[in-house]
């Protein structure tokens, strides 16, 4: 009898450290996963963790062993998601409100999760976020059950989803910003559309505005216009406007490219001759351009390259509004309307004697300058959708620009302004297959050399002093751009009191 009983007692030994090698096989394993891990008894008392437990929660696993877990909890868990804890059990979902005051502040905390579990004998998944770590957490109480149906212990996991949020924030911001781009791609789409109303000017920069201004004023009336600019800047597009807003509009407009046509042959050209009036001259009279511009307008592009010898008739032109053939010994009223546009500088010419300075007064009466393209980076993104637009019509395209195009765009000089602007444009549309237009793209055919600005980044200071001056210029900049801290505002997509207070901020007083 006696040895039977020790071979029970040897048995129940075996059987207890057996469990007991079990349990810690399973905490060795439970230590070496990433996963927080907390045990609790059928009373709810705390009998085991895990070293990522730690990690998770900040507090030290060992010495809240022997404790409980409610009070464990009310010390470790501050809920910050909505107001509720989401509760899973198999495919059923069901919400446990937060109480809230009148000043939204909680006013009790949720049981434990393992203490759930215990009370409900089933699994309970919460989402929440541990207040020490500020780590956003998703823990799941599992009971076990003995053969009655009674609960022995509760397995508690936590696992930290923080990553997996910070990698959800940073894909909402990349969407947010994609959508935004977008948005900003389609309003300058919509603008485009807009400015394209004013018969071809397009801008969106305080310089070309005030012209727009200037040519509603003037085009109503006759008077001489001098267009001053560099080559490309679009001085026969402003010229054009000016046509199309007058009252002369459905009247002839004559352009004249004083370059272009040989000083022997620019007298007749311009005021025609009668018949056989010189060696080489037809049997019949010849109509000078300024008798086709009758009752309507002429341009005289390149104007400083007119003769010294002409510029006294163009004179006459002007104030007396009369011409007289080459060979011929009357004069002839003529009714037109002069616009001038030269890439040189008169005032310069007329010092040098190489243009009358009686005539440049006369030209001059109302002078229009146009800014060169790298002095309106604004109107970049503008002109490029609009001949991005137009060669996809003319080639049978549907390219698009992707953001590191317009910005590769908007850090090139344009020596050749508007002009080469178009032709690049035009080179990118008809060269490649891809549908999308990228920095690369660009670079490609104007060259890496003219992009030394973009990859060039000069640091000094620290931190803070960095980002000031770089805040500082691009505000002050825009502020000179648009003239008021309204439209600065609207284009830096902020309100109109940050920029008075940033501008305050950084010393910025004039623009």
């Amino acid at each position: 009898m006696g040895e039977s009983r020790n071979c029970v007692n040897d048995y129940r030994r075996c059987q207890h450290d057996l469990l007991k090698n079990r349990e810690a096989d399973a905490l060795a394993i439970a230590s070496s996963i990433s996963d927080g891990i907390y045990i609790i008894d059928k009373k709810g008392i705390v009998t085991a963790t895990n070293k990522a437990f730690m990690d998770i929660t900040g507090i030290n696993g060992s010495k809240i062993i022997g404790k409980k877990m409610q009070e464990v909890w009310n010390s470790l868990i501050f809920i910050s998601d909505p107001a509720f804890i989401e509760i899973k059990q198999k495919e059923e979902k069901y919400k446990l409100d937060l109480l809230k005051n009148k000043n939204n502040l909680k006013t009790r905390k949720p049981k434990a999760v393992g203490i759930i579990a215990l009370q409900e004998k089933r699994p309970i998944t919460v989402l929440t976020t541990i207040d020490r770590t500020n780590k956003r957490v998703l823990i799941t109480g599992t009971p076990f059950l003995d053969s009655d149906g009674n609960v022995t212990q509760v397995l508690t996991i936590i696992k930290d989803l923080t990553e997996l949020f910070v990698l959800r924030e940073k894909l909402e911001e990349t969407e947010n910003d994609k959508k935004r781009y977008l948005d900003e791609i389609n309003n300058l789409k919509e603008g485009i559309k807009e400015k394209q109303n004013y018969n071809g000017l397009i801008s969106k920069s305080r310089g070309m505005e005030k012209i727009i201004e200037l040519i509603e004023y003037v085009a109503k009336t006759d008077v001489t216009i001098l267009i001053t600019g560099e080559t490309g800047v679009g001085k026969e597009v402003v010229a054009r406007s000016v046509f199309k807003n007058s009252k002369r509009y459905n009247k002839p407009y004559i352009k004249v490219n004083c370059a272009a046509i040989p000083e022997t042959l620019l007298e007749s050209e311009l005021f025609g001759y009668e018949k056989g009036a010189f060696t080489g001259a037809s049997n019949k009279e010849k109509l000078g351009l300024f008798e086709l511009a009758n009752s309507g307008t002429i341009l005289l592009d390149e104007i400083g390259e007119i003769p010294i010898n002409l510029q006294a008739k163009l004179l006459r032109v002007l104030q007396e509004k009369e011409i007289k053939r080459i060979g011929g010994i009357k004069t002839i009223k003529i009714d037109v309307r002069v616009i001038a546009a030269t890439n040189q500088n008169l005032e310069e010419e007329v010092r040098k004697g190489r243009f009358r300075e009686d005539l440049f007064y006369r030209l001059n009466v109302i002078p229009i300058t146009i800014p060169p393209l790298r002095e309106r980076k604004e109107d970049i993104s503008l002109l490029a959708y609009t001949f991005l637009e137009k060669f996809n019509k003319l080639y049978n395209k549907n390219k698009d620009f992707d953001i590191t195009a317009i910005e590769a765009l908007e850090s090139h000089d344009w020596p050749g302004n508007v002009r080469e602007l178009e032709n690049a444009i035009e080179r990118l549309v008809v060269i490649g297959d891809k549908n999308f237009i990228t920095r690369n793209s660009i670079i490609s055919i104007l060259g890496i050399d003219k992009f030394k600005d973009i990859n060039e980044v000069k640091i000094k200071g620290t931190l803070k002093e960095i980002v000031d001056n770089f805040e500082k210029t691009i505000i002050e900049k825009t502020l000179k751009e648009c003239g008021t801290t309204y439209k600065a505002a609207e284009v830096l997509g902020i309100t109109q009191s940050t920029v008075v207070r940033k501008a305050k901020a950084l010393g910025i007083t004039e623009w």
